[in-house]
């Protein structure tokens, strides 16, 4: 039974009402199949012509040329409208006239309409799609499928459009014409609704095949032996869409749906999405590509389609032969034997710099339809760029679906399948992190962090679940997956200044807003090009355009209120010299200048190349944030700043830079929802007991002879091997105004004391030793382990929990026992063949070594100083308490020395070393001339209590504005340690001076709210390394 064009007219038009009023279109989606459900679910009903009427947009395949002008001919010829008719039907371009053309051929048929057509000559929805489809057969832009039809074949032009709008009634011809267009809008359907309402199983079917005549064939084929289920109750659809799934498999030839998307806002926001194990893959700038390989096939056994489901082989046969080489096609190491499905990002390699280019490249090696388009002024391609693959999923192999596999699974399978080679295919980065750990967020922010140092676009969170998911509603949904840019969070994406130098009206558009009289739909953004000239000499200011934005409509309206515009029409512009590059993308041509250009913030997600610009960054996807009426336009950026703004945005800097990445960390941390880290810890848990650091439960995942564990992150790690480590975001602290110098220092056996408290979620803490303690063997006694019962009664009782306050003072041996916390000793294992290496980390603000030392007093002074050693009590029996804690301070039996007698000179300093009862007198100013001097006594001549003092040394440097200075100490420190003897050696716990000021807050009763920068006390913010 055929279902008339103008019963899905009136759904057309009644949620189109509806969505002008800004209300849902769900209850009358429902109400109409429910109407109709015996037209739909008929035998002979074409579902696909349904939906391909209802969703337009969906049809990527079918491409017709023909835009609104070429249109408005064809309904001119087709109604034989005369010159005055004409004119009235072109109404929809003039700005403010709130039509569009659709409005216009309704308007003109409502006056003369068309002779009524009979019931049985009725224009029914087969017919319509029939039409289109014909149309879009002959256009050498429609997908091969589409021109390998038999339509294709037949003599029809566009007369058919012309005896289609001699059918239809008027309010048919409306919507008609959008369809043509494909452009509903304001009207916007939820496909997942159209699709359920069609068939309830029809989402979970789509996601295997995207495709709707073969979506629909495979639901026919295995509706045979489930009808009995569809006609059960609603209760029994969980069963009806599992035993689908298991059914039906992907099919080469038609593309398998992508998964839905989510915009990580933040941190927090990411960690509230997300559950359990999450794969936090590097998001590749290159454009999407599903490769289909079919062995059976003796020639074009590769078929590749584009993220738009267009079949793109002929476009992309540059990489087909890199695809061959990478699956091992036709030879024996080839992992399958007759079919395959995989998931990647093409891009251009350059074998040169051994290096992925940037987006725009791509164009110079991918043609459209058989055509290069906008590279006339490009570059030719060299001969040592190519493209490639980053394979980073697998949906069929042989005879196997994938879809119900879990994705570690799966990523096991593509590892197996691909071979990995250099400039010609590689598995995409990525790592494991659980969601469900205390420190999720922390590793989620530095492998973040990491990405945006390393100028990569982004992350892409993938839950460890099938592709496809069957709730327990009997629901079937996509996985639910995350992409986590910078722009997308608060205003990482800002980039300044730039003037509205002009506009454009498209009639479309304008009606997708509530602003009556509209004029002006699509903006152009300038940089100035003359500012020196302008703000001196007053010249004409000189604009370039570099992009076109739409304005949000609350914008839109504060826009319109500023009153008058002094727009003029481009032609008649005598105020502003406009230049507008031949590669600017924009549906309007420039009609109007804006005498004196409107300053407004643009931000973007990052920066291209279009064609024909002449090799000018652009912003791409731009989008204006805000309007400034205080600013003048000739404050704007100039093109050379933006250039310089998006060279520094997009190129990725030659050394790597620690502090850039800590200072991503803790921009980061300030963008979670109240300027508060999702990790951060309250007063009312704060706690002493040491927490694995993300960095150390790290392992790697990218090779194919890896294993998932099931520790908090799995990374992948590519030099281990080096002897002297940089820092990167996987392993940098995150304090909020230092960076991280990682120094390399040979040590003995004692490495082995230090390793790290917790490898896995669920694994038990355990204690580390006193690694301070001159008396402690270096070597692990092979009879004992670190709970050895025959410890002695060195080792301090346990206090029960619930005599535990919840601001305990911070000792020096918690500092010693957090050393697996976010900035803390870090140990690397090496081969067997190479000695251990203890990594310390130094926080720094350089990223380079260097720099002259800081000035110190005389050399007798310094002697004399460094036989001083701290005490909270003077000779005299006078005491000096900390005005916080009194005797249960964290400085209490500390011997403290300095890294220069500089930091004597900080008037807060020395307030901090008083206020915590800290004889600054008594303090040793230089931590070398110590060493030189009392510092390389013999251990075993000191007295108990010496040994207590050396067991307790703190060190405090300077290591935000002094760097490279600290760095240069601490090698300094190394050397004399290797050439002492073992007795003569000695540890110093080194922290910045700026933890006095977070002791501070920690031993302070009357600050009832405590916060570190996110750390879980003031130690581990500061702890620098051990010496």
């Amino acid at each position: 039974m055929p279902l008339l064009f103008s019963a899905v007219c009136d759904l057309l038009e009644q949620s189109c009402q509806l969505c002008q009023s800004r209300k849902s279109n769900a209850g009358a989606v429902r109400a109409w199949f429910q109407r109709h459900r015996a037209a739909v679910d008929a035998h002979d009903a074409d579902v696909a012509a349904l939906l391909s009427t209802l969703l337009p947009e969906k049809r990527t395949d079918r491409v017709y040329c023909i835009q609104a002008p070429t249109l408005e001919k064809v309904i001119g010829r087709s109604l034989m409208l005369g010159a005055s008719r004409m004119l009235e039907l072109t109404t929809y371009k003039r700005p403010g006239a709130g039509v569009d053309l659709a409005d216009c051929v309704e308007r003109i048929l409502s006056v003369t309409p068309n002779p009524v057509q009979g019931a049985r000559d009725q224009v029914t929805v087969e017919q319509v799609d029939e039409l289109l489809h014909a149309l879009a057969a002959r256009i050498r832009w429609s997908a091969p499928a589409i021109r390998q039809s038999s339509a294709a074949m037949s003599h029809q032009s566009r007369g058919d459009l012309e005896a289609m709008y001699r059918r239809l009634p008027a309010r048919d011809a409306k919507w008609f014409t959008r369809l043509v267009l494909k452009d509903y809008q304001p009207l916007i359907f939820d496909p997942y609704l159209i699709y359920r309402s069609c068939d309830p199983v029809l989402p979970c079917i789509l996601q295997i095949r995207d495709d709707f005549t073969a979506a629909l064939d495979a639901i026919s084929a295995a509706r045979g032996p489930l009808l009995p289920m569809a006609a059960a109750a609603a209760g029994e659809w969980a069963l009806t869409a599992r035993r689908v799934l298991t059914m039906i498999k992907p099919k080469l030839g038609v593309k398998v749906g992508r998964q839905q998307w989510y915009k990580g806002r933040s941190i927090k926001h990411c960690i509230d999405m997300g559950s359990g194990r999450m794969s936090v893959e590097t998001k590749m700038d290159g454009e999407y590509c599903q490769i289909h390989v079919d062995m059976s096939k003796r020639q074009n056994k590769v078929q590749i389609f584009s993220k738009s489901g267009k079949d793109s082989t002929e476009d992309r046969c540059k990489v087909i032969s890199a695809i061959k080489r990478a699956l091992r096609l036709d030879m024996s190491g080839c992992a399958f034997e007759k079919a395959c499905i995989l998931e990647g990002e093409l891009v251009v390699y350059n074998d040169l710099e051994n290096a992925i280019m940037p987006f725009h490249k791509i164009r110079g090696h991918v043609t459209r339809r058989g055509r290069y388009l906008n590279t006339e002024q490009d570059s030719q391609p060299k001969p040592y760029e190519h493209l490639m693959i980053v394979y980073y999923d697998i949906f069929l192999l042989d005879d196997r679906s994938l879809m119900d596999v879990r994705h570690s699974e799966r990523l096991k399978l593509l590892a197996q399948v691909v071979n990995c080679e250099r400039g010609v295919a590689s598995l995409v980065q990525r790592e494991t992190i659980d969601f469900g750990h205390s420190l999720a967020a922390s590793a989620l922010r530095k492998a973040f962090a990491r990405v945006v140092v390393e100028r990569g676009e982004g992350l892409v969170l993938k839950p460890d679940e099938p592709y496809i998911v069957v709730g327990e509603d009997g629901r079937s949904a996509p996985c639910r997956c995350i992409k986590l840019k910078k722009e997308y969070i608060g205003a990482f994406g800002d980039i300044g200044d730039f003037a509205l130098v002009g506009a454009g009206f498209y009639a479309t558009k304008a009606k997708t807003y509530r602003i009556p009289n509209l004029k002006w739909t699509h903006f152009y953004v300038g940089c100035l090009n003359n500012k020196e000239e302008v703000k001196r000499w007053g010249h004409k200011p000189e604009f370039t355009v570099v992009c076109a934005v739409e304005l949000s409509e609350p914008l839109l309206r504060s826009f319109l209120a500023l009153g008058e515009l002094t727009a003029v029409p481009r032609a008649e512009n005598t105020s502003t010299e406009l230049i507008v590059l031949s590669g600017i993308q924009c549906p309007v041509d420039l009609s109007v200048a804006f005498a004196s250009p409107t300053v407004v913030d643009l931000r973007c997600f990052s920066f291209d190349k279009p064609g024909n610009t002449g090799g000018l960054w652009t912003p791409r996807f731009p989008a204006v944030t805000k309007i400034h009426t205080d600013r003048d336009y000739a404050d704007v950026m100039t093109m050379d700043e933006l250039q310089a703004v998006a060279r520094e945005a997009v190129e990725r800097p030659v050394l790597e830079d620690s502090q850039e990445n800590l200072q991503w960390i803790a921009r980061l941390e300030g963008a979670d929802p109240r300027g508060v880290a999702v990790d951060a810890v309250s007063q009312a848990t704060a706690t002493t007991m040491p927490t694995p650091s993300p960095a150390r439960t790290t392992q790697s995942t990218a090779s194919t002879s890896s294993q998932l564990s099931k520790a908090v992150t799995e990374r992948s790690r590519q030099s281990q091997g080096l002897v002297v480590s940089t820092p990167s975001a996987n392993d940098a602290s995150a304090p909020r105004d230092a960076s991280v110098s990682v120094i390399s220092i040979s040590t003995s056996s004692a490495v082995d004391e230090l390793s790290p408290q917790k490898t896995a979620i669920k694994g038990p803490a355990k204690r580390l030793p006193d690694v301070a303690s001159p008396t402690q063997s270096l070597k692990r006694p092979r009879t004992t382990g670190f709970r050895s019962k025959s410890a002695g009664p060195s080792a301090p009782a346990r206090i029960p929990l619930g005599t535990i306050e919840v601001n305990a003072s911070y000792g020096d041996s918690q500092s010693v026992d957090s050393q697996d916390s976010q900035a803390t000793v870090k140990l690397e294992t090496r081969s067997a063949n190479n000695a251990e290496r203890e990594i310390i980390e130094i926080a720094s603000s350089d990223s380079e070594d260097g720099g002259s030392t800081q000035k110190v007093d005389s050399q007798g002074q310094l002697q004399a100083a460094a036989r001083m050693t701290l005490s909270l009590h003077d000779k005299r029996g006078q005491s000096l308490q900390c005005k916080y804690a009194g005797d249960n301070c964290g400085f209490v039996g500390k011997a403290m020395l300095l890294s220069s007698p500089a930091l004597l000179q900080l008037a807060e300093l020395t307030s901090l070393f008083r206020d915590h009862g800290v004889d600054v007198p008594r303090i040793i100013p230089c931590v070398e001339t110590w060493w030189r001097g009392d510092g390389q006594g013999s251990t075993a001549q000191k007295q108990p209590h010496q040994q207590h003092q050396q067991r307790n040394r703190v060190l405090l440097v300077d290591s935000v504005t002094h760097g490279a200075e600290t760095r240069a100490l601490v090698a300094r420190l190394d050397a004399a340690r290797k050439d002492a003897r073992r007795e003569e050696r000695d540890w110093i716990t080194v922290y910045d001076w700026r933890v006095l000021r977070h002791v501070s807050v920690a031993e302070d009763v009357s600050v009832t709210k405590k916060y570190y920068d996110g750390f879980q006390d003031p130690w581990r913010r500061w702890y620098c390394g051990l010496v």
